[in-house]
């Protein structure tokens, strides 16, 4: 086959892999150079008042024999690149909240095309994480489920229920505990303005409450942002929810790294919809986050 036949093929093999999508990806941002595999479709909560990722989707997993054959495009896909493809990612809202033997069989079929892999991450909501045994975590990580990305959001109570997440902040401080009892590492998302202009201030201060009694290897801080279909934009028509100024979350951001006392973490704001893109380790950065937040803070100000 030559060189214009295997990109025809390897062009035709994505779109199909990746069609039930509709050319709409979402990984965590630590894993954006993995190999993505499509194992669910949607998410099975699917109730989150800011979230329009999934509306209108119903959850759907793949068989193992669906996966097997994207498993196989994708070694063909593959088979030229001058390095071994060592990570991937499950693509879906939450594959997690699969049974674990469905789980092991997805980690074997990848072992079977890819023997070199090192991990394997994906999404994870915080109950599917509870509802697994410490013995099934640790099958998981067995079989190379070593880094999840865990939708933490907020450390506050309030804004949790307010938004519809279906888990309080004991529950999120429950499941990253549980994984760090089993080793398996996890970054956790944090949403910048997800109480409104309410509750900025508590959401900065539960937050880093939260955070400070958990060792996740990093931590993704991005924005709210206006989902298209979210639930939330009806309680913003109403005057029930206000998102944050630029100004506003430069400082509530300013406020929640100031209460960080972690170590060996890093800190990454470099998300597009962030105000600014700020990256460091903790606590080593720190300052100099806190010091560029600070200078586009008073930039902010003046514009007003």
């Amino acid at each position: 086959m030559d060189n214009t036949e295997f990109i025809k093929k390897a062009k035709k093999y994505i779109e199909e892999i990746y069609k039930p999508y509709n050319n709409k990806i979402y990984v965590p941002m630590p894993e954006t150079r993995n190999l993505f595999l499509p194992v669910t479709i949607g998410c099975s909560y699917n109730k989150c008042l800011y979230c329009g990722l999934n509306k209108n989707i119903i959850f759907k997993k793949l068989t193992l024999e669906e996966i097997e054959e994207n498993l196989k495009k994708l070694q063909f896909i593959t088979k030229n690149n001058r390095r071994k493809v060592e990570k991937f990612n499950l693509l879906g809202g939450n594959p997690l909240v699969l049974k674990t033997d469905y789980l092991v069989e997805i980690a074997r079929l990848i072992r079977k095309y890819f023997p070199e892999v090192k991990y394997i991450s994906s999404f994870s909501r915080v109950d599917d994480i509870i509802r697994k045994s410490y013995d099934e975590l640790l099958l998981l990580r067995d079989n190379k489920y070593n880094r999840l990305s865990l939708g933490i959001e907020s450390g506050s109570d309030k804004i949790l229920d307010f938004q519809r997440k279906g888990v309080t902040s004991e529950d999120n401080l429950a499941a990253m505990k549980k994984l760090e009892k089993v080793k398996i590492d996890y970054s956790a998302y944090i949403i910048l303005g997800f109480g409104g202009v309410k509750y900025s201030r508590e959401n900065a201060l539960e937050t880093a409450k939260l955070l400070n009694k958990v060792h996740p290897f990093e931590l993704v801080v991005v924005n709210l942002v206006y989902f298209p279909n979210a639930p939330l934009l009806d309680k913003v028509k109403i005057g029930e929810f206000k998102r944050l100024s630029p100004l506003q979350s430069l400082e509530e951001e300013y406020l929640l790294l100031s209460k960080l006392e972690m170590e060996n973490v890093i800190f990454n704001a470099t998300h597009k919809n962030n105000i600014i893109a700020i990256k460091g380790k903790l606590p080593e950065h720190k300052n100099s986050m806190l010091k560029k937040i600070r200078e586009n803070i008073k930039k902010y100000s003046i514009k007003l």
